[in-house]
């Protein structure tokens, strides 16, 4: 005969209790078992799938489509514009300005042109945009090149919030050209507008840079660059800028490149040089005397200037070798900030023996300066992407790698299997990232992409 050392293990009102108590034992270890908190480089799984976006504006045969700015507006949208397409003209797809609209969790916004995507042709022609900027009363500025690279105008164009062309911008249909050059090629790269309301433009006319003001209707403003509404300068080999922006002294900041080097400009008000900007108003930074391209800025809190780009690249462009990330920042003046990495330069090489870039850049509001780009390309400088993803890298104020974000301060977002990039960065007021830029996948090709991680 067997017996138990519990006095009550066959009755069965107590197995009951036992079980019951179990229960809720087991309950309170799982409700008190630490969950997956979301950390600093982490997606945020509450914006898109994932915290991926990805748009195909639905051309057929699909038609590669790329991000090429990102503006996030006063109110939490995000516009993204690029290109649609990149087919040659006289196809009947010929590709023109992509500008897509979503709301603060990445849905497309359909208040926006019925589904919150619009293409804009400028006649059977190549047209892409490169920057989008807001414009006041909910309309925005989107503004590029038309005519293809070589041949290329500058092109603009104005939105009215549900995504038609302000015809009040013009001459009537919300669109202008202007050609610089005489047909060797011109496009805008940077807008911004100014405290009056006039409409800043910076970017390539031929072989040299430009800066351009524009009225708020689109013409030019005849006040400004000696009587024609533009100024054209000669900085050396290879020089364009991609920014320009008004600072609170009425002068202007300008930001590209030159000679293979980075480039700081300041003009005064005139739009001509400023000599008391480092003796010409010209400032060149050079990394390790190879090749040097840059595609972002920002401007710091306490007036300082941020670039980003690629650095050390082989001559000429489009070898293939150790490309990285590089930042630069200034001082207010054009001197290199020596508190940023005791030089005022810093480089990340995410992949040793594949291209790294960055391509944007902003700075949050604890001073820590946020790249966006792409990582681990095979090719340098391609059209569009070939592989590697999408990239982001956040440094402390001080040029040191922020180990609280992703790490090692390094993140990377592969949106499908296929080439990834970012090349427009935003910011939310509690310092979140979102990147722009494009992904590619196996059934729609190269899409319009967005991205938002944890800041």
């Amino acid at each position: 005969m067997t017996s138990s050392f519990l006095p009550f293990a066959h009755h069965p009102a107590w197995r009951a209790q036992v079980a019951a108590v179990s229960a809720l034992a087991v309950g309170l270890i799982v409700a008190l078992t630490p969950t997956a908190v979301a950390a600093p480089g982490d997606l945020d799984t509450g914006f898109g799938t994932g915290g991926k976006v990805t748009t195909d504006f639905g051309a057929s045969p699909s038609e590669p489509e790329i991000g090429n700015d990102l503006l996030r507006t006063s109110n939490g949208s995000l516009f993204v514009a690029g290109r649609r397409g990149l087919n040659t003209p006289g196809t009947g797809l010929d590709n023109s300005f992509g500008v897509a609209k979503y709301t603060s969790n990445g849905a497309l916004d359909t208040g926006f042109s019925g589904d919150g995507k619009v293409a804009t042709g400028f006649g059977d022609t190549v047209s892409l945009a490169r920057s989008v900027i807001e414009a006041g009363s909910g309309k925005i500025l989107v503004g590029g090149l038309t005519g293809g690279e070589q041949i290329a105008d500058l092109a603009l164009a104005k939105y009215n919030a549900d995504g038609s062309l302000d015809t009040s911008f013009g001459g009537g249909d919300g669109k202008v050209t202007t050609d610089l050059s005489g047909g060797l090629g011109d496009g805008i790269r940077g807008l911004s507008v100014t405290s009056g309301g006039k409409i800043l433009a910076a970017g390539a006319a031929g072989a040299d840079s430009f800066i351009a003001r524009y009225n708020s209707d689109g013409t030019l403003d005849t006040g400004f660059g000696g009587g024609d509404g533009f100024v054209t300068t000669d900085f050396g080999t290879g020089d364009h800028l991609f920014a320009l922006e008004e600072l609170s002294t009425g002068k202007m900041i300008a930001a590209g490149s030159a000679n293979s080097d980075f480039l700081l400009v300041r003009y005064n008000s005139d739009g001509t040089l400023d000599t008391g900007f480092s003796g010409d108003g010209i400032v060149t930074t050079d990394f390790n005397g190879l090749s040097d391209l840059a595609f972002g800025f920002t401007q710091a809190p306490g007036g300082d200037y941020v670039i980003a780009g690629a650095v050390d690249a082989p001559e000429p462009f489009g070898i293939a070798g150790p490309i990285k990330a590089g930042v630069v920042r200034y001082n207010s003046d054009g001197s290199l900030d020596t508190g940023f990495s005791g030089d005022g330069k810093v480089t990340t090489d995410v992949n040793t023996l594949l291209a790294d870039e960055a391509r944007d850049v902003a700075v949050d509001s604890n001073g820590k300066i946020v790249i966006a780009g792409l990582a681990g390309q095979s090719v340098v400088f391609p059209v569009d992407p070939v592989d590697g993803d999408a990239l982001v890298v956040r440094y402390n104020s001080n040029g040191t790698l922020d180990t609280g974000f992703s790490g090692d301060g390094i993140a990377t977002v592969d949106f499908s299997g296929g080439a990834d990039v970012a090349r427009g960065i935003a910011l939310t007021g509690s310092n979140d990232i979102i990147i722009a830029g494009g992904a590619t996948s196996s059934t729609t090709g190269l899409d319009f992409a967005l991205a938002k991680l944890q800041g």
